[in-house]
């Protein structure tokens, strides 16, 4: 991976070199020696200055694409200056002229800035990149781990019945459903990874009672997200892309599981293939029902990675179909 770019903008002169070396040090490289996107800015000015705001601001035009981490240094940091810090759109603000201490904290809002951007902007918890390296962490002890996939039955036809908006407010509370659910799994781990797809890691003891918790929860409360009238029919009607009217029951929670006890999955994508396939079963007998992978040997197929949507590319790739009349997770 190569180091993440420092942009300094108004450096003193005698800090320059210093400041450079530092940060090489600190595995990061001047952004404008090598005309490289900033992952991090330098800014030297006043906070107090009556244009602080307008330089911030253009600055975050200037490096809009990359979107960095800026921090002020100024000749103060106290309570009054970093709330103006606040106010005007820094992400830090240091008052100091040791190389090796600006170079520091340079490296911790590059670590801050990081572990935000991999976060969902929805929800605020982990993301995809987290979730692989949870389950990677956790896959080599054997029988100790559970991954569950959550997925919201019917969402797309909520999402079309009543606007993004609504939609996001039932994601915001599917997250909360979970994290409720996840109160006797105390070694939790939960991701959002986009959408509704949300993946929990526990251990495989307490996999059903976390789904089936979820289940119930997200079912109590699903009548405060319908109109009405909705609510009275138990379903929505949308139409179709050809003007046909299509009616569609309301949301549930589908779960699926499987554990790293089966020694041929060794992998997060082989992981990933399962949920999807389970996810798709659970989907045509209706929804809102808990799924586990209760197999000890898996087909050699082709895995695809633990991403948004794979259990939409599982209606199209060996799953159900591959084992004939047969349920998937005998």
């Amino acid at each position: 991976m190569s180091a993440p770019a420092v942009l300094l903008v108004g450096c003193p002169e005698h800090l320059d070199g210093p400041l450079r070396r530092a940060l090489t040090d600190y595995d990061m490289l001047a952004a404008d020696a090598l005309q490289l996107a900033p992952e991090v800015v330098l800014l030297w000015f006043e906070v107090h200055a009556t244009d602080a705001g307008e330089r911030v601001e253009e600055l975050r035009d200037r490096t809009r694409r990359s979107w960095p981490a800026i921090i002020g240094l100024g000749p103060a940091a106290d309570a009054a200056a970093l709330r103006r810090a606040a106010e005007i759109g820094l992400d830090g603000l240091l008052s100091s002229d040791d190389p090796a201490q600006i170079a520091a904290h340079a490296r911790l809002a590059y670590e801050a800035r990081t572990r935000f951007a991999q976060a969902s902007p929805l929800t605020g918890l982990p993301g995809v990149g987290a979730l692989e390296r949870e389950i990677n962490r956790r896959l080599p002890r054997r029988g100790k781990m559970a991954l569950l996939a959550f997925d919201v039955d019917f969402f797309k036809s909520y999402n079309d019945r009543y606007g993004y908006q609504r939609g996001d407010a039932l994601l915001r509370h599917t997250g909360c459903v979970i994290e409720q659910a996840l109160s006797v799994a105390p070694g939790h781990f939960l991701a959002h990874l986009g959408g509704d797809d949300f993946f929990v890691l526990v251990r495989p003891e307490e996999a059903r009672a976390v789904a089936e918790q979820a289940i119930a929860l997200f079912a109590a409360a699903r009548g405060e997200y319908y109109d009405s009238e909705d609510l009275a029919r138990g379903e929505i009607v949308t139409r179709s892309r050809t003007g046909e009217l299509v009616a569609t029951p309301l949301v549930s929670l589908t779960v699926a599981a499987v554990t790293n006890e089966a020694e041929d999955l060794q992998h997060s994508g082989q992981l990933g293939a399962v949920l999807a396939e389970l996810k798709t079963y659970g989907k045509s007998l209706g929804g809102g029902r808990f799924v586990p992978d209760r197999r000890r040997i898996h087909q050699d197929e082709t895995a695809w990675a633990l991403r948004p949507g794979a259990e939409r590319d599982a209606e199209h790739q060996p799953g159900e179909g591959s084992h004939g009349s047969e349920n998937p997770v005998r």
